[in-house]
């Protein structure tokens, strides 16, 4: 057993869209990895685009929403299929990524992803593609999505209340939310474990020079394979 599941650990992260390697190494540190859709979606955000590479460099993939109140939570918001962009991003990805060595593989899941949830829910289709990449992944964790624990409080105090309500011992945050938490206090008060874990980044041959960091993860799919993605997420 390692270290890391001594004690039962709680992530928690906002439901992303095809999101960078950093968030499976989360999820390979926790027992339980919540995701925090009971927030108010902002609409220039992970949770509904991410980037790939391509020989032009960085291009932003964005998945279109439908009108929503300003105070929507993220776990109601729909995607707006009257726009042709699950096309679009395929193409996109194809273009960027036919030549490189597992193309067969990433395009067979990416393909198969974005065929699901039309006119659906944002997190169906988020939360979905980022477990199935996880099971690809052989990642071993229980995934909730917060919107079902009904459970209150802000910022902070929030957080602390999703651990208890999965019965956690131990919050795992990536290493970006120390600063607010110490400002919080709220973990440190209740006397609640909170481990900070840093984004390990770890090279792999992109096909180009200087080596681009925080791509989606299909960018590492397409290069390196599931295989090759295991080592780049659990280091």
């Amino acid at each position: 057993m390692s270290p890391h599941h001594r004690l039962r650990a709680a992530a928690i992260m906002q439901p992303t869209y095809l999101p960078y390697l950093g968030y499976f190494q989360l999820m390979t540190a926790a027992s339980v990895f919540i995701f925090l859709d009971d927030v108010q979606f902002a609409r220039r955000s992970w949770q509904s685009r991410n980037r790939i590479l391509t020989a032009q460099g960085e291009l932003m993939l964005t998945v279109p929403v439908k009108k929503h109140d300003r105070d929507t939570p993220i776990h109601l918001i729909e995607i707006d299929d009257s726009q042709p962009w699950r096309d679009k991003h395929l193409a996109a990805i194809r273009h960027a990524y036919g030549k490189r060595p597992f193309v067969a593989e990433g395009w067979t899941f990416i393909s198969e992803q974005l065929a699901r949830e039309r006119d659906g829910k944002l997190t169906d289709l988020t939360c979905g593609m980022a477990q199935a990449a996880a099971e690809k992944l052989d990642i071993q964790t229980r995934f909730v999505r917060a919107s079902t624990l009904a459970a209150g409080g802000a910022r902070s105090e929030h957080l602390l209340n999703l651990c208890r309500a999965v019965e956690a011992e131990e919050y795992v945050s990536p290493m970006g939310s120390a600063d607010y938490m110490e400002e919080d206090g709220v973990f440190s008060g209740a006397g609640f474990p909170a481990r900070f874990q840093p984004f390990r980044l770890e090279e792999y041959p992109q096909g180009s020079q200087p080596f681009t960091p925080y791509m989606g993860f299909v960018d590492a799919l397409m290069n390196v394979g599931w295989d090759g993605m295991k080592g780049l997420v659990r280091g």
